[in-house]
């Protein structure tokens, strides 16, 4: 009776040490199929393409924010979609059909953007005004679409000549009849122009038709990523910029006597004063300007008080009070 319960334990022992082979083994193959079936994967070739980036409604104008890049298997792409070396084709046109975010991107879902009123390509609540240049403003021919310029006005105040910012960081929307929606601009050589179209807020494009009654404007350019503005204006003539215009002596109502016998003594009617100089022309603002087109880096609400953005050309000159009489 004892020999059969042992053997019985030991045969009990024996399976569950088999069912525990057996589990490890099938665990072991399931791991290594697993790996086989990943590896498998990662091997089949992958291709780029040009999807939606968020759900799209039909007649949306495509632009970079609306498109992304996805990965798919090769072998399940369709073969009109577009991969990322292709997205010209894409921007600037609009969308047939409303498309889901994650959706290829073919060109039947896009119409190409027939050329309509330039005004459609201003953004809400801007407005485009057209000034005349010439050699000097339009950096000798060289000012494009797309570019960023300064407005420097000079004008007559208090019989003297005052040099300051009147507008900073303003877009360059077209340069006499050639703009950047015009379709094979960038292949055609610049065309002469005698205008220049300029993107700015309805406060700004006041200030530069009052500025061009009266004063002289003229053009800087600027680099596309400079996003500082400045303070510097200049008052007076060149001399007065030169620091060179020092008043004469004054004339001495009396004159003065040297004895032989006392030590030599400056004569002070003679020696002008260092206070009897002006200072340089150039000086600060009293306000921080602000960039016309800063909005096309940030989405700012609105002007700051204080700042260029909100500042006439009689607060201009009233901010000069203090610094044209010294």
């Amino acid at each position: 009776m004892r020999l059969f319960v042992f053997n019985r334990s030991v045969a009990m022992l024996l399976f569950a040490l088999a069912a525990g082979v057996c589990s490890a083994w099938a665990a072991r193959q399931y791991l290594q199929d697993r790996v086989q079936l990943i590896e498998a994967r990662a091997k089949v070739p992958m291709a780029q393409r040009i999807v939606a980036a968020h759900d799209l409604p039909a007649g949306t104008r495509l632009e970079p924010a609306h498109l992304v890049i996805r990965s798919f298997p090769a072998a399940l792409v369709s073969s009109d979609s577009l991969p990322p070396e292709r997205y010209t084709e894409l921007s600037g046109t609009v969308l047939r059909t409303p498309l889901r975010s994650g959706d290829p991107v073919l060109p039947v879902h896009a119409a190409a953007h027939e050329a309509g009123a330039f005004s459609s390509y201003l953004a809400s609540g801007r407005r485009a005004i057209t000034m005349p240049v010439d050699a000097i403003n339009s950096v000798s021919g060289l000012l494009q679409p797309g570019d960023l310029i300064d407005l420097y006005v000079s004008f007559e105040y208090q019989r003297r000549r005052i040099t300051a910012p009147l507008l900073q960081g303003v877009l360059v929307l077209a340069t006499g009849a050639t703009t950047q929606h015009a379709p094979g601009s960038g292949n055609k050589p610049p065309a002469p122009y005698a205008t220049v179209t300029l993107d700015t807020a309805p406060e700004d494009a006041v200030k530069l038709v009052a500025a061009r009654q009266s004063g002289v404007i003229t053009a800087v350019l600027r680099p596309p990523h400079d996003g500082e503005s400045t303070q510097k204006a200049v008052r007076g003539d060149l001399a007065s910029l030169l620091g060179v215009n020092r008043p004469p002596p004054a004339a001495s109502r009396k004159v003065p006597v040297l004895y032989g016998n006392q030590a030599v003594r400056s004569v002070p009617r003679l020696i002008p004063s260092a206070a009897a100089s002006q200072a340089a022309g150039v000086f600060d603002l009293p306000y921080a300007p602000e960039l016309v087109s800063a909005w096309m880096r940030e989405a700012a609400q609105g002007p700051m008080p204080g700042t260029l953005a909100d500042a006439s050309l009689s607060d201009l000159r009233s901010a000069l009070d203090g610094v044209v009489s010294e």
